[in-house]
């Protein structure tokens, strides 16, 4: 049997940066109706290998020998960006950019372009598509508008299609339909796909060939099964090792760290919940949105050093249940209390306090920084209004110490946002929350965009802290895996 024709061939690529050689000597093939997934840690060079094939680099970085790309112009190309509220105009309707997408890339008539884009809202799975060709991104769930993004892409009908973590934003159930989906799309269309994922299960269902990365060298790449199920260096065997087991739950989740340094992984089981006193309680809560019953009366009780598991497919209400608890979108109906006292009660003096003691890491970290801050002066901020620590000088050090805990150098503090990749800006996110030392924190997907090395970082990091200061986690995924994993209980949003 003949191969696929390869349409497009990258050789000893290099791309330099202003502190040096940031992709090293890279070579791969691409083959039409195929699928290379390129796998590595954030920060490895895996998206700005992408962005060079769509002719996107930053101006601060170049290839340092063109011939590595020969071929690429002429090839028509797509590309699924990481985080979709920062890729999407909140000015315009969901609908009118992907007709415009169309328009730009088919040459056809509006009419024709508005026909194409409903009918691929449709094959998104995105609900009502005619309705929802008329909304604006901040009316969509993640999920949602991560979809948006996928149908903005294929509207456009590329030759090669590059996906950057496609899946991250979706519940289990559409991500194994989206891939089916791009799948079926390869087999029809003979269209070449580059996926990028930190999520294994993802990259098995789709990828014919792996290529390892870190830090911009390749470490490992192969044939799907030959990567995942028999990988023969310590990076990839950590790297796969790091996803929560699925029949029971280790004191600690083995690191890439762990196995670099040829560390047998502890597997311990972790020591038996103790429930303390309820420090969270809602009862009867409801909640519409655009006159439709989001929220219909739900109760929960959270109790000190205990994390509660929330799951449901997006568009259930999971995120809208959290900024109701923060006071970010307001209720139809119930009570929320906190040490038993209803929220809406509180005094001024116990509002503040109550501001600092429950604390939210959101799921889009790019939309939740301010571009115009560096990161030192985010984490600075927040401790200045709360009157944390005597003076600039301790703050700074404690600073220090929570970017360290979470994965990050200090020097990051002199840094903007857009100077990070998706999987750091969820790093510096979860930072900002940590350092008020809140009592309740809620994971909204805090997780979900991090590579498997760092999320297994990050979970040990929040079951550390939740054993030394008996915090209390509302964690909310659509990894059933990882809510097992974290949760002492769970409840499934679509069950009740």
């Amino acid at each position: 049997m003949q191969d696929n024709r390869i349409l497009l061939e990258i050789k000893r690529l290099n791309i330099e940066g202003p502190s040096g050689l940031l992709v090293k000597n890279i070579s791969f093939k691409v083959q039409e109706g195929k699928c290379l997934a390129f796998v590595g840690e954030s920060g490895s060079g895996k998206s700005i290998i992408a962005l060079t094939i769509m002719g996107l680099l930053p101006g601060n970085l170049k290839v340092k020998d063109l011939k590595a790309i020969d071929g690429i112009i002429g090839i028509k190309r797509a590309m699924i960006f990481q985080e979709p509220m920062s890729a999407l105009n909140p000015t315009m309707r969901v609908g009118d950019q992907i007709t415009e997408g169309a328009i730009s890339a088919l040459k056809i008539s509006k009419r024709r372009a508005i026909e194409k884009a409903i009918d691929w809202i449709d094959k998104v799975k995105i609900k009502d598509p005619r309705k929802s060709y008329g909304k604006y991104p901040h009316q969509l769930s993640g999920g949602e508008r991560q979809r948006v993004m996928i149908a903005m892409a294929m509207v456009m009908e590329p030759q090669l299609l590059i996906a950057d973590e496609p899946t991250t934003a979706l519940d289990n159930e559409v991500a194994v339909e989206i891939l089916s989906l791009l799948r079926d799309l390869q087999a029809e269309n003979k269209m070449a796909l580059i996926f990028i994922s930190h999520d294994i299960e993802s990259v098995a269902q789709i990828a014919d060939t792996i290529m390892v990365i870190q830090h911009g060298n390749e470490v490992e790449s192969g044939e799907s099964n030959d990567v995942l199920l028999s990988p023969t260096m310590p990076y990839t065997k950590g790297l796969l090792a790091a996803r929560p087991p699925e029949n029971m739950k280790p004191r600690r989740l083995p690191t890439v760290s762990d196995f670099l340094k040829n560390k047998i992984p502890d597997l311990t089981e972790e020591n038996p919940y103790a429930p303390g006193p309820i420090i969270l309680e809602i009862k009867n809560l409801s909640k519409y949105y655009s006159g439709k019953l989001i929220l219909n009366c739900i109760s929960l009780e959270l109790r000190e050093g205990e994390t509660l598991g929330l799951i449901g497919s997006s568009g259930s209400g999971k995120s809208t249940l959290a900024k109701c608890i923060i006071g970010l979108q307001s209720v139809a109906g119930g009570e929320i209390r906190y040490r038993g006292e209803p929220i809406e009660n509180v005094n001024r003096f116990n509002r503040i306090r109550l501001a600092r003691e429950i604390q939210y890491i959101f799921q889009d970290p790019f939309s939740s920084l301010s571009p115009r801050m560096s990161i030192g002066e985010a984490l600075l901020e927040p401790m200045i209004v709360h009157k944390l620590y005597e003076n600039d000088k301790i703050r700074s050090k404690k600073i220090d110490e929570l970017l360290i805990s979470v994965g990050l150098d200090s020097s990051v503090k002199e840094k903007y946002p857009h100077e990070f990749s998706g999987g750091q800006r969820q790093r510096i996110g979860i930072a900002r929350a940590l350092v008020l030392e809140p009592k309740v924190l809620i994971c909204d997907e805090s997780v979900s965009a991090l590579d498997l090395s760092v999320q297994a970082q990050v979970l040990n990091l929040l079951n550390d802290l939740k054993e030394k200061f008996r915090f209390s986690y509302i964690f909310i995924s659509h990894d059933a895996r990882v809510v097992k994993y974290m949760s002492n209980n769970i409840m499934d949003l679509e069950k009740i």
